[in-house]
Parts: structure tokens; C-alpha cells; sequence
């Protein structure tokens, strides 16, 4: 199941859940432990593919000739002998032997098996930071390697933050961020929901936290629309952008599948609801459903036109970015995106803003907010907005910081329209 689903991801351009959710939806049979060991395989992989990588360019003879589907099984393997301490060495050599033999024959499975039993005899050396720098050359080479990142993000991030915190960002991304709630105030049950929740809570505010462990009884909860699983970066920086000074009604342009739209509503703001995808719009209808909360909702382009007969007096952006906060949550991106894609990403966010800036009337406000770590997406585009447009001026900016413990890094940004 986690190669199949990792055969979706990176083959197909699938996200990862929804590859995963294919794949486990294919194997019917397939018991919770199953599902769970799949999860943490895929994901797990997806994390650590870097390092894995290089510890197999060093142990296979010819690593150039070797097929991306054999180093995918090996990579696999690889992970569940140096991370599952739960599942014996020799049980990851033999499944991956097997398949690999199945596949390709008897000559390429004594390869994976040689290669695999050498990984076994390292022990616990993959494991150490000396082990990596004493192989690669340079300190951006060894960040890559040590912490699984390409090396042009590796030097975006040096480039931009500096290289202390550019280490914290690397690290962040290979841990799995806490599980997070958001609890709805507006249920005749969410005050009780909250209570019983505090005790579990890492870190939380008004109404939402971060879990230690996501319990049992909270699945019930959420499905009876008393609570949404929401990340807790995710709350924080709306938070730390005071919604609730925001004059209604608020546009939410860019709404997807309504996570933050529901957020607004529940924070008792008057919310519209916008997005390109007729998809995403069902999901979010469905999810009014489920919370008991009514949103309007329409099809169109972050740009406009929009069918309205009356101004917003609020346009927020959630835009469309390179992701590149959430790598720990969404590991898939960092193997996917490019230079390239960021730029293009830039540009739809810029004509975005501009749009936004039209609609407004005086005394406005544009709110802004992205879940990815690079400046063209973030501070230079607020910066570049404000020169473009004289008619706003800066209310507040926020990014998560690199301390936060959540593993997760958003920036967001308050204009106001004169």
C-alpha cells in the first residue's frame, strides 16, 4: 500500500493523503494496523528520501543504473530497518527482496539483498550527524543530505533567514507536527468539548489547541460537528492577524475546502465564500453541513469578477503558494516543487493582491496569508503590493517562528485601504 501510494505521489503528481486514501480505499482488507504502518511508511519515506538516498548511492555499486522503482522499495526498507524499531531488520530485508525478485528477477534481488544487509551492519551509524558530514562535501551539501532537502531550498532559506535559522526550519520539517483542533464555539457542546480537551493540549488559545494525541472520543465529536482537526499554526496566525477587526463583510477569495472560511464563521464574522475549483466548493458546502453553519458560497477566479451586488468591505487571501511551511505535514512538496513553480506562484499571487485592491472600498482591509517560507511569496510581495499601491498602508505582518514547536510556518500580512 505505501507503494502504491507513493507510486501516485511522485509518479501521478497525486498529494500524498490523497494518494495514501487511494491506495487503502484499493485494499479493502487491509486492518488498521495495516493502514497505519502504510501511513507511517509513506510519509516516513517521503521525510527522510534525501538521506535515504545517499546512504543507497553509497552501498549500491552502480547507483546511476539502479531503476527509481527499486530504489523506492529499498528506500522503504531502509526507513523500517533505520526507524521502526517494531519491525525486525530481517522481516524489511525480506519482504523488499521479495518483491524486488518477483519484479525483476533473481539477480536484482541478490542486489537489494546485498545492499540492505550492509544497511543492517551499520547499526545505529546511519542514525548520527558525524556519519553524514564526514561523507559529504560543504556544509550545504550536508544540510541537504542530514535533513532531506533539496539543496536550492537548503540555500533559499540560508540566503533568507540566516543559517542558524534555516537550520531550524530543516529540523522542523522531518518531525511530525501535533495534531490539531479546532473546537466550534458556536455548538451547544464546544464549551464542554473545550473543557475536556484542555488537559491533553501542548499549546492552545480561545478555541483551538495542539494535541499531544489526537483521543478516541474527539473522532465523534468531529463528526457531529463539534470540532474540526485544524493545525494550530494555522489558527495562530489568523489569531495573530485580529480578525475581528476586520469589517464585514469578509470575502474569503481563495476558500478551498473552507477550513479557515469556517474559522471566520465561527469567530461570528459575515463571511463570502470564493474558489476556482467546483470541487473544493462541494467540500466546503459539505462541511457547513457537518458544522451546522451556513456560508455562501461561489465559483470563480481569485481574480474576479465576482457576482456581487455589493462590495466586500474585507478581501481575504489564503493564496495559492509553494507550500514550503508545511514540508513536515506535507512532505511530498518538497520532492515536487522548483524555483520555477515559486516564481509562477509569485505572479498568480500578485495579480491576486492587485485584484483584491480594486474591489475594496476606502477603509478596506486586505488580509494575506500564505503557508510557505520564502520572501518573493511573503515579505517582497507585501513590500512590492504597497509600492504598486499607494492607496494602503501596512497594518501588521506576522510569520511563525522558527521556535514556535508547531512545525508548521505561515505568514500573513493586514493592509488597510485609505
Amino acid at each position: 500500500m505505501a507503494l502504491e501510494a507513493l507510486r501516485l505521489c511522485l509518479d501521478r503528481g497525486r498529494d500524498i493523503q490523497a494518494a495514501l486514501d487511494r491506495a487503502l480505499t484499493a485494499s479493502p482488507a487491509a486492518g488498521p494496523g495495516d493502514a497505519a504502518l502504510a501511513t507511517e511508511l509513506a510519509y516516513g519515506y517521503l521525510r527522510f528520501r534525501g538521506r535515504l538516498d545517499f546512504l543507497l548511492d553509497t552501498l549500491l555499486a552502480a547507483p546511476g543504473r539502479t531503476s527509481s522503482a527499486v530504489r523506492r522499495i529499498l528506500g522503504l526498507a531502509a526507513y523500517e530497518i533505520l526507524f521502526l524499531q517494531s519491525v525486525p531488520a530481517y522481516a524489511s530485508v525480506d519482504w523488499a527482496v521479495g518483491i524486488i525478485r518477483r519484479r525483476l528477477g533473481r539477480t536484482m534481488g541478490n542486489v537489494a539483498n546485498a545492499v540492505l544487509r550492509a544497511l543492517v551492519r551499520l547499526d545505529g551509524a546511519p542514525l548520527r550527524e558525524d556519519y553524514f558530514r564526514e561523507r559529504t562535501a560543504g556544509d550545504i551539501s550536508f544540510l541537504s543530505v542530514w535533513y532531506s532537502c533539496p539543496p536550492w531550498l537548503v540555500r533559499l532559506w540560508i540566503g533568507a533567514y540566516g543559517r542558524e535559522e534555516a537550520e531550524a526550519f530543516l529540523r522542523a520539517s522531518l518531525c511530525v507536527p501535533p495534531p490539531g483542533v479546532r473546537v466550534n464555539r458556536l455548538h451547544p457542546l464546544g464549551a464542554e468539548l473545550f473543557r475536556r480537551l484542555e488537559p491533553l493540549a501542548a499549546a492552545s488559545s480561545a478555541w483551538g489547541m495542539a494535541l499531544g494525541n489526537w483521543p478516541d472520543f474527539l473522532d465523534e465529536a468531529v463528526s457531529l460537528g463539534q470540532a474540526t482537526r485544524q493545525s494550530f499554526a494555522t489558527q495562530r496566525i489568523l489569531d495573530s492577524l485580529e480578525p475581528q477587526e476586520w469589517p464585514e463583510p469578509v470575502l474569503d477569495a481563495c476558500a478551498g475546502r473552507g477550513g479557515k472560511t469556517f474559522l471566520l464563521r465561527e469567530a461570528g464574522k459575515t463571511v463570502w465564500a470564493s474558489d476556482v475549483n467546483a470541487f473544493r466548493l462541494r467540500q466546503l458546502r459539505a462541511e457547513g453541513l457537518r458544522l451546522g453553519l451556513f456560508v455562501p458560497a461561489f465559483l470563480s477566479p481569485g481574480q474576479g469578477p465576482y457576482p456581487l451586488r455589493h462590495a466586500p468591505r474585507t478581501v481575504f487571501l489564503d493564496a495559492p503558494c509553494s507550500g514550503l511551511g508545511v514540508l513536515s505535514r506535507r512532505p511530498d512538496i518538497k520532492w515536487k516543487r522548483t524555483g520555477r513553480d515559486c516564481r509562477q506562484l509569485a505572479g498568480l499571487q500578485r495579480k491576486l493582491l492587485d485584484s483584491a485592491a480594486g474591489l475594496l472600498p476606502a477603509g478596506g482591509v486586505l488580509a494575506y496569508v500564505t503557508c510557505t517560507l520564502h520572501p518573493e511569496e511573503n515579505e517582497r510581495q507585501v513590500e512590492r503590493f504597497l509600492r504598486d499601491q499607494p492607496a494602503f498602508h501596512l497594518v501588521c505582518r506576522e510569520r511563525t517562528g522558527a521556535d514556535s514547536g508547531l512545525g508548521e510556518f505561515f505568514y500573513g500580512a493586514v493592509l488597510r485601504k485609505r
